[in-house]
């Protein structure tokens, strides 16, 4: 067999299963129910910085599970995996932090 369709072949039994993709579907879907409760969707008050926090933890598996399954990423070699992990968590302190800000109304008053 030419190298060519050797190197398909092994990318092709990267690809997940319909089985695989089934189960990421319901993670994603039971996390949204998740996020649901966590976001307290029923309610008017405010969520507070413990419940920010559980929302953005939620959000951060949400995009685990779809850059691993729906886009391949864990066929990826583990510095990519690691990189997309760091930037996610980078945005999400970052929205945390904003948030935070806002929350404890830190801006200095005119």
């Amino acid at each position: 067999m030419p190298r060519r369709q050797a190197d398909i072949e092994e990318q092709l039994h990267k690809l997940p299963t319909g089985r695989e993709i089934l189960r990421a579907w319901l993670l994603l879907m039971a996390l949204t129910l998740g996020t649901m409760l966590a976001g307290k969707t029923t309610s008017t008050a405010s969520l507070g910085i413990a419940w920010t926090a559980v929302l953005l933890a939620i959000t951060w598996m949400k995009a685990r599970t779809i850059l691993a399954w729906y886009l391949n990423l864990r066929a990826a070699p583990h510095h990519w995996r690691a990189g997309f992990s760091a930037v996610l968590v980078v945005l999400l302190l970052v929205l945390l932090g904003i948030y935070a800000f806002g929350f404890f109304d830190l801006m200095p008053r005119r």
